[in-house]
């Protein structure tokens, strides 16, 4: 085998591999929006569809949280170690809150606390965000210095 038919072989399959992606992509948008009208003609699956679309940034949310609240103990520092803490809990407490002002205006409330969060609830996950930026930022305080990569090469050689 000669160097063109080499090169010539594994530029084919570079082009068979990428218009085969490219073709996957497009058919899993396909049976996507297959299913997705499909979906849509049983009754009461719309609602289903939007309560689903509101619970899943919360849902997020509260993973990272989770994973925050698993990463606190094993700070060093006790201060940034509770402050991080307070910050979790405000976090998860503004969490749990705003999804259920976003669920009671989903089902239809129309209280006037619903629709004074309603008009107001992009400033709820500005403020989500940023408490679960300042609890990792404590979080990650807290621990312990980490070694130089001139130090850990140093500890692996003698290894």
């Amino acid at each position: 085998m000669n160097n063109f038919n080499k090169y010539f072989k594994l530029m084919a399959l570079i082009f068979g591999g990428f218009i085969g992606f490219i073709g996957l992509i497009i058919g899993i948008f396909y049976l996507l929006k297959l299913f997705s009208v499909t979906l849509f003609y049983i009754p009461g699956f719309d609602h289903f569809f939007s309560f689903i679309m509101i619970i899943i940034p919360y849902v997020v949310f509260f993973s990272g949280y989770y994973y925050l609240h698993k990463k606190i103990p094993l700070s060093k520092n006790k201060t940034t170690a509770t402050i991080a803490r307070v910050l979790m809990i405000l976090g998860s407490l503004l969490c749990a809150a705003t999804m259920i002002l976003s669920t009671l205006k989903l089902f239809g409330v129309h209280k006037t606390f619903v629709l004074a969060f309603d008009e107001k609830s992009q400033y709820g996950w500005m403020i989500q965000i940023v408490l679960l930026f300042f609890t990792a930022l404590f979080v990650a305080s807290g621990d312990a210095k980490e070694k130089d990569w001139m130090h850990k090469k140093v500890i692996s050689d003698e290894l």
